[in-house]
């Protein structure tokens, strides 16, 4: 039993001695990854200052001030294209509107523009005071768009006015708007549709103690054309005292029809023609005096309005006007005098 046993454990370790053979292989493929472009950002938007990057609470037509925008890329500014900078009333929008949104672009290639189309406008891009970065090899920079809002810009006492703006890269894009708001400052003038008018028959005048009317434009009225981004009321007064350039004058008697002192004149005036009458002659007339006096007619109108991608335009009012002569006192000369026209909001 003892021998056998030695040849089992001798058995064995002859066994583990025999090698083992093991096969590998291997291979590899290429593997390809693109890093991709990452969106730009707008870090700070504003309105602000013309000359300062104070923020701006209210704006007045025809006054500069400015957009700030910090905008950022973390492959570099170099890789923004374009701007877009909105200035609106109350909400966004896509087209321009000169009483409600106005849009201004920067181009990496063409620069500073106004998207007004082909609309006639009163808003204006400050060319000189457009600011962009200096260098574009960082990751973040300012740019300041300098404009002045148009005589339209809807007039508001609160802060319903915001700015936006959307900056894009090669790629992609990124917006953001500034909240905080500001209000518009009232705005009206007036123009007319001719220099001046003519009282009664030019070559033949009015006879003293009559009435005479517009001759002067041949419409027999006057247009006042009015501009204004609020509700307003017109008013009408004349100098009290007209004049041949000489001592030759006449006074404004204050009154309607004709004056009962000699040396006098009376004006009236009316925004409708009293159509069974001579022509230029007021339907309701009032009487003018040397100080402003609210014309009828035209109490409480609402501001000029313009539609998305229209030109800016005025509301046009008639005004027919009457002259009385005293009977006596009145010399056979061409008195002249200032009928003033006033806008108030």
């Amino acid at each position: 039993m003892k021998r056998l046993l030695t040849i089992l454990i001798v058995g064995c370790l002859l066994f583990t001695l025999v090698p083992v053979v093991v096969h590998a292989a291997s291979g590899g493929v290429t593997a390809h990854s693109k890093g991709g472009n990452t969106a730009p950002t707008i870090d700070v938007i504003a309105l602000v200052e013309s000359g300062s990057d104070s923020e701006v609470s209210a704006m007045t037509p025809l006054t500069a001030c400015r957009v700030k925008v910090t905008a950022g890329d973390i492959n570099t500014i170099d890789d923004i294209q374009e701007m877009e900078f909105h200035i609106y009333h109350s909400s966004d929008g896509t087209q321009w509107d000169a009483d409600e949104l106005a849009i201004f672009k920067w181009d990496k290639i063409a620069g500073w523009s106004m998207n007004n189309g082909s609309a006639a406008t009163t808003w204006e891009l400050v060319t000189g005071g457009c600011i962009e970065p200096s260098d574009f090899s960082g990751t973040t920079g300012d740019w300041y768009l300098k404009f002045k809002p148009g005589k339209l810009a809807r007039v508001t006492p609160g802060q319903a006015w915001h700015c936006s703006a959307m900056v894009r890269d090669e790629a992609t894009s990124a917006s953001g708007s500034w909240g905080t708001g500001a209000s518009m400052s009232a705005y009206s003038e007036v123009t007319f549709d001719s220099a001046g008018i003519i009282l009664g028959d030019e070559a033949a005048g009015i006879e003293p103690g009559t009435t005479g009317y517009i001759t002067d434009p041949a419409s027999n009225y006057l247009t006042t054309q009015v501009t204004s981004n609020a509700a307003y009321e017109m008013g009408v007064m004349s100098d009290a005292t007209w004049s041949d350039g000489t001592s030759n004058t006449i006074d404004l008697s204050r009154g309607m029809g004709v004056p009962d002192d000699p040396g006098q004149f009376s004006l009236e005036i009316d925004n409708q023609q009293n159509s069974g009458g001579s022509p230029g002659q007021p339907k309701k007339p009032e009487a003018v005096t040397d100080t402003n006096k609210t014309i009828e007619g035209y109490k409480n109108v609402t501001r000029v309005t313009t539609g998305a991608g229209a030109p800016e335009g005025t509301n046009d009012h008639t005004m027919y006007m009457a002259m009385s002569l005293s009977l006596e006192g009145i010399q056979e000369v061409m008195y002249s005098g200032a009928i003033t026209f006033t806008v108030t909001n």
